[in-house]
């Protein structure tokens, strides 16, 4: 059976009676009317596919927004574990693009996901609270949305942002330094590709060190490879711009490429 075939727990919204679908409408709080058109429209589908651009532009911010924490959390753990092995591993974090298309999965299965969601919390308080109005009091209050668990989001995420850089600044540069070293050795005892090849290898797009590409650009124009020597050395300035010893060098390739 594929995966986006119906299996025998999924429940449709046109399969619910209509007392639990006010609930769930109720529960949703904000744009109740939406999330009613997408659940219709859902139902009649075989996969749980469906777009959702809240999630789309908000990603894991729109889990919390919807009260759906878990799920935020859960898939901000498995970024951690990812970014803090590719360190650890590679000696640099992995760039977001390389993320984005989980993002794009948590768009089409968020409006599927948010309705699972919603049914199992709203079939969990009418074993609770019996009593109708009673449950609706409870449901309009556990449900709708929360701009504070969003801000708090929002907070553990640029604590992970400053520890994921700080780790990765502290590993690159216990890495990097002796590298650079041994490049620097090679580079003076005339073994330009080894050590170019060893710049490269240290490069993190993440962290500059200027010093690498000064080092790149001698190697280049010692090699007669001029334009590749004025790109690495036009990168050095742009992080160095008082350096006159630059300058000069700089001057210098360019003078050899008229």
């Amino acid at each position: 059976m594929s995966w986006f075939n119906r299996n025998k727990n999924d429940i449709k919204w046109i399969e619910i009676d209509e007392e639990t679908r006010e609930e769930m409408l109720e529960f949703t709080g904000k744009r109740d009317k939406v999330y009613k058109k997408k659940w219709e429209k859902l139902s009649t589908k075989k996969s749980p596919i469906s777009w959702n651009w809240a999630a789309f532009f908000l990603s894991l911010f729109w889990f919390t927004y919807r009260k759906m924490n878990v799920f935020a959390y859960l898939f901000l753990g498995i970024i951690v574990v990812v970014d803090v092995l590719s360190i650890v591993f590679f000696k640099k974090a992995l760039p977001g693009s390389t993320i984005a298309p989980a993002y794009i999965v948590l768009a089409l299965f968020g409006n599927k996901l948010y309705f699972d969601f919603a049914l199992n919390k709203v079939k969990k308080l009418k074993d609770i609270y019996p009593d109708r109005d009673e449950r609706l009091a409870v449901i309009k209050k556990r449900g709708g949305v929360s701009w504070l668990y969003a801000f708090l989001f929002v907070v553990v995420m640029m604590i992970y942002g400053f520890g994921s850089a700080a780790l990765e600044e502290e590993v690159y540069y216990s890495y990097m330094e002796p590298k650079f070293t041994e490049a620097a050795e090679l580079q003076d005892s005339g073994e330009l590709d080894e050590a170019i090849g060893i710049y490269k290898d240290i490069e993190n797009d993440n962290i500059t060190v200027p010093s690498i590409h000064f080092n790149k650009a001698l190697i280049y124009e010692e090699q007669g490879e001029y334009e590749k020597a004025l790109s690495e050395m036009n990168t050095y300035i742009g992080f160095e711009p008082e350096d006159r010893e630059a300058m000069e060098i700089k001057e210098e390739i360019e003078a050899k490429m008229e």
